[in-house]
């Protein structure tokens, strides 16, 4: 019973530390599939939402779920100005000084975020944060299944937006044939920064959303976009399905060998299962010669 017991509570972490990956994919490759661009600094992106959430939360005794908005939308005005500022004047370079930009821009908010916020760990409680829902010998931390469920919640909210709307069928055409977009009246700068701010509103989304659950620190963001990355990679590149795939099944490795084996050691597993995927087989599990949402 104890050994049932524990593989439920590392899958639960699992499931909760997968959709948190899946947020951050998710964005990642919408705006690789629009603009070619690898946004590293998505990770770091995803602290400052969080840190957005504790001063809200704690400095201005905010509601939680306002402060799960007021996150999202200034990380989607966050993304908006990093496009109109950084990557669109470079929209014409080479793809390798968008590399390397991408690669500043990280250290840049990492640097920034130690000055501002400072070197020491934080964490901001909520009335759902220290709650467990307890079913016989199951525990459950409520905090970990709200991030399962805002998940499922934007996930679909997603799909339904890239499906059903005018918006999301010019960011699919775009993905899929830029020139063509541009031949048929697509706006594609337009397209290019809506999709930056989605992306960067999910990562700002993802932060809010599991930092009652973490400790803060302005370094935390690295880890997280390491197993994102890995997460396309695995799952397909330019898949957003794929992306979706690879970042839980990734999050339960990272959380079964953590819990079995040692928290030490668990990312050697991931990232040796993403490269058994690149030698066997290189455009992942359901990776297309085309990006499809």
């Amino acid at each position: 019973m104890i050994a049932t017991i524990e593989l439920f509570q590392y899958l639960l972490n699992g499931i909760s530390q997968g959709c948190i990956y899946i947020l951050l994919a998710s964005g990642l490759t919408l705006v690789f599939g629009i603009m070619n661009v690898p946004n590293f600094a998505q990770g770091h992106l995803y602290m400052i939402g969080a840190y957005f959430g504790f001063y809200f939360v704690m400095s201005f005794a905010m509601n939680y779920w306002l402060a799960l908005i007021l996150a999202t939308i200034a990380l989607g005005i966050l993304g908006l100005l990093l496009y109109r500022f950084i990557f669109y004047p470079m929209r014409n370079v080479p793809e390798v000084n968008l590399f390397v930009t991408a690669m500043a821009l990280l250290m840049i908010i990492e640097g920034a975020a130690l000055y501002f916020f400072g070197t020491e760990t934080k964490w901001f409680a909520v009335p759902y944060s220290r709650k467990v829902l307890t079913f016989g010998n199951f525990a459950l931390p409520l905090q970990r299944l709200i991030v399962i469920g805002g998940t499922i919640v934007i996930l679909g909210a997603l799909q339904l937006f890239i499906k059903k709307t005018t918006i999301g069928a010019t960011l699919e055409a775009t993905a899929q044939e830029h020139e063509g977009a541009m031949l048929c009246g697509i706006k594609v700068t337009r397209v290019s920064a809506m999709a930056f701010i989605i992306g960067t509103g999910l990562a700002g989304l993802a932060g809010v959303l599991i930092g009652p659950a973490v400790l803060l620190e302005p370094t935390m963001g690295m880890g997280p976009l390491l197993v994102a990355f890995s997460a396309i990679v695995f799952g397909g590149l330019g898949s957003i399905g794929g992306a979706v795939l690879g970042a839980f099944i990734l999050g339960l490795v990272e959380s079964l060998a953590a819990g079995y084996i040692s928290a030490t050691y668990s990312l050697i597993f991931v990232f040796g299962i993403m490269i058994l995927m690149l030698l066997f087989r290189p455009k992942g599990l359901l990776g297309k010669e085309i990006w499809r949402p």
